[in-house]
C-alpha cells in the first residue's frame, strides 16, 4: 500500500483520485476553517496538522511515501498579476508556501512529490521564476 502526505489540502481532491487505487492518507495539513471543516466530515480518522509554517517536517520523516501539495496560486495565475514566486510580494501565505513545501519535502524524506498549481507556474515572469 502506498502511503502518502496532503500540504496545502484544500478539500482533499487528492484522496479521491488516489482512494481507487487503494492509496491510504497518513495526514493532511490544512488551516481554511470551511476546508478543515469537509476534511473532518469526510476524513474524520485523518489527523489534520494544520498550519504547515508550523510543522517539523523531521517530526515527519518515513512517514509517507509521496507527499502531495497543492500550493496557492495568486502569485502565478493567469486570472491573476502573475507576479511569479520570486517577487517581493509574495508571501508566505500565498505562492510563496512552495518554498515552505520545498524544505518540508526535504525534511519528510518521502519517495515522490507531487505539485499541483496552475499552468502558469512555469510561464509566470516569462519564464525566468
Amino acid at each position: 500500500m502506498i502511503c502518502y502526505g496532503s500540504l496545502c489540502s484544500g478539500i482533499e481532491v487528492a484522496t479521491v483520485a488516489f482512494a481507487p487505487l487503494g492509496w491510504q492518507a497518513q495526514w493532511v495539513a490544512e488551516i481554511d476553517p470551511f476546508c478543515c471543516a469537509v476534511l473532518q466530515h469526510h476524513y474524520p480518522t485523518v489527523p489534520n496538522l494544520g498550519d504547515i509554517a508550523q510543522l517539523d517536517g523531521t517530526s515527519l520523516r518515513g512517514t509517507v511515501d509521496v507527499l502531495v501539495a497543492g500550493f496557492p496560486c495568486q502569485d502565478l495565475s493567469v486570472a491573476g498579476q502573475r507576479k511569479g514566486l520570486m517577487h517581493a510580494d509574495t508571501t508566505p501565505t500565498r505562492s510563496g508556501l512552495f518554498f515552505r513545501i520545498v524544505e518540508l519535502a526535504d525534511a519528510i524524506g518521502q519517495r515522490w512529490t507531487l505539485l499541483e498549481n496552475v499552468p502558469g507556474l512555469l510561464s509566470s515572469q516569462g519564464g525566468r521564476d
